[in-house]
């Protein structure tokens, strides 16, 4: 079933586990050469140069100056992450929908040509939780003002068992999860891609950087969610 990646959950549901919460980065596959060069998901701020710019960008330059409450850092010193492959705006891209935070060509770009790496909240911590701002939560994009930010570990772990409740876990579509400075792809758990032949080219570029990740193939991923097909 498309979307699968997020499981229906009863009003009565346990609480989330967030050792063993998911994150998922998505990027173009044009954009692995920088990312292999640098060892790592590179936050704006700390240098990420992608070939295929997702950001619209005056999303971008908006994202460079909005601050993040309690902490020293703008929204640009993060990389961003989904905590769920049905995310609004990653089904944007699948639906080849108009959204303001994605460049116009990036809806017109195939789904089967992007690539999401998956890594783990506990991976993100990086054993930093007790540091405030290590990892920042939004109920919604980060950058959009009287959105719901938690900054301090306690904080964003009830923010995420709210939205995991919201709507039966549909909270957590429209949420972003922040990762301050850079991911080493040594916490990334798998290279999720669509089909086959990406799957041959992504292995092939990691070879050539001799890098080790797991690639697997997951279409449904890449399709719309049932909602929007219908």
């Amino acid at each position: 079933m498309p979307g699968a990646s997020r499981p229906t959950i009863a009003s009565d549901a346990p609480r989330l586990d967030l050792k063993a919460m998911r994150i998922y980065h998505v990027t173009h596959i044009d954009n692995l050469p920088p990312i292999l060069d640098a060892g790592a998901l590179l936050a704006d701020a700390a240098g990420a140069a992608p070939v295929v710019d997702l950001a619209a960008p005056h999303a971008r330059e908006y994202r460079r100056g909005a601050a993040i409450d309690g902490t020293d850092a703008v929204v640009a010193d993060y990389v961003p992450f989904l905590l769920t492959t049905d995310a609004h705006v990653w089904n944007a891209v699948r639906t080849a929908t108009p959204d303001p935070r994605l460049g116009e060509d990036a809806v017109k770009r195939a789904p089967a040509d992007f690539v999401i790496f998956v890594s783990s909240l506990t991976s993100a911590q990086a054993g930093k939780a007790e540091v405030a701002g290590t990892i920042v939560v939004s109920e919604s994009d980060a950058a959009v003002t009287g959105a719901a930010v938690a900054t301090e570990w306690a904080d964003v772990q009830r923010l995420l068992q709210r939205l995991h409740r919201d709507e039966e876990g549909a909270g957590l579509d429209g949420a972003e999860l922040l990762v301050r400075e850079c991911l080493p792809l040594d916490d990334v758990a798998l290279i999720a891609v669509a089909n086959e032949p990406v799957r041959d080219r992504v292995r092939a570029e990691l070879a050539g950087a001799g890098v080790r990740a797991r690639v697997a193939v997951y279409p449904p991923w890449f399709q719309p969610t049932a909602e929007s097909a219908e």
